[in-house]
């Protein structure tokens, strides 16, 4: 089994070799950024090339927004170059900072699973370079390429998993783990109960 594990990653790392000789530098750099981002840090390097292909690049300048909060999401961004802050508004309507973001770290991301409101909204603090990735990029994706379109997914789900985790834990601390548990209820059943009456099947 030892023997064949060995065969097996070394062919890995063979194909990855040969795959990077045939990508342009620009692609390169994208697969490079993708994979030090936790989200897609398990993906392969022919899913990462695949990711890297169709993503979106756009610069923003300072104090430009990217999107703002109830704008109807599309998808996630990584951040490449600059910094960008998430934002929300209080009960007087002011703004007030959530976090701020760098280089790799990415912001937006349930959106790529269904076409949620965005939460928060987004604005580049200098100028900044982000990489997009959208819906129709993952429904393409997963057309074109069905394993690495699942891998994608599989990522996904792991990432909002974990930080589901983390949320649990977090209200835990604070509130006692049989509260925790209780709001984990309560909001599972009201998100099965707005499913109710949604068109399945692309209907």
């Amino acid at each position: 089994m030892s023997i064949l594990r060995s065969l097996y990653r070394g062919g890995q790392r063979l194909a990855g070799r040969v795959l990077q000789r045939t990508i342009d530098q620009r692609t390169a750099d994208i697969m490079s950024l993708l994979s030090e981002v936790p989200l897609f840090q398990e993906l392969q390097q022919t899913a990462l090339h695949e990711l890297a292909d169709i993503t979106h690049q756009r610069t923003y300048r300072r104090d430009e927004f990217l999107y703002y909060e109830n704008d109807p999401g599309m998808g996630l961004y990584v951040v490449e170059q600059g910094s960008v802050r998430l934002l929300m508004g209080d009960a007087d309507g002011t703004l007030q900072e959530l976090q701020k973001l760098g280089t790799g770290q990415v912001f937006g991301e349930l959106s790529l699973l269904d076409s949620f409101k965005r939460m928060e909204t987004a604005q580049a603090v200098t100028e900044t370079t982000v990489l997009g990735f959208f819906r129709p990029d993952l429904s393409m994706l997963s057309m074109r390429n069905p394993q690495v379109g699942a891998q994608v997914t599989a990522a996904l789900a792991r990432y909002l998993a974990h930080r589901q985790v983390e949320l649990i834990n977090m209200i835990s601390s604070d509130a006692g783990p049989l509260q925790a548990r209780r709001m984990l209820i309560e909001a599972s059943t009201t998100a099965l109960g707005s499913t109710v009456g949604r068109p399945t099947n692309g209907r």
